[in-house]
């Protein structure tokens, strides 16, 4: 089933939770951050190895998750200064979300893997 709103005024937007939601992590590198830190990654190092994200592209991300209030940095280290990151309240409650998304692309996008990938 379908979410439903009201529809638009006048050929305004139509008002959406989801759109909204879709502004705070609606790209790619912003969800596979919060699936890394679903999975346990904390580090910077690990997440950017996980997900594959350019450096400067994933300290964008995580300091705008934080200023969301989706992700919140802890320092683990003071000499460096060395921070981690973990799920507030606010982004555990994205856990079925990813879920459900990882369903849908397991059954309608992702191929099945082969064991040989040089074998057609």
């Amino acid at each position: 089933m379908c979410p439903t709103t009201d529809s638009p005024d006048g050929g305004a937007p139509r008002v959406s939770s989801i759109a909204d939601a879709l502004k705070v992590v609606g790209d790619r590198w912003s969800l596979l951050v919060v699936r890394e830190l679903c999975f346990g990654t904390h580090r910077f190092n690990e997440i950017q190895i996980n997900t594959g994200v350019p450096a400067a592209t994933l300290s964008e991300r995580l300091r705008k998750l934080e200023r969301a209030g989706v992700i919140a940095r802890r320092r683990y280290c003071d000499h460096p200064r060395r921070y981690e990151y973990v799920l507030t309240a606010v982004g555990e409650d994205l856990s079925p979300v990813l879920a459900a998304l990882g369903e849908w692309g397991a059954r309608h996008v992702t191929r099945p893997r082969r064991a040989n990938p040089d074998i057609l």
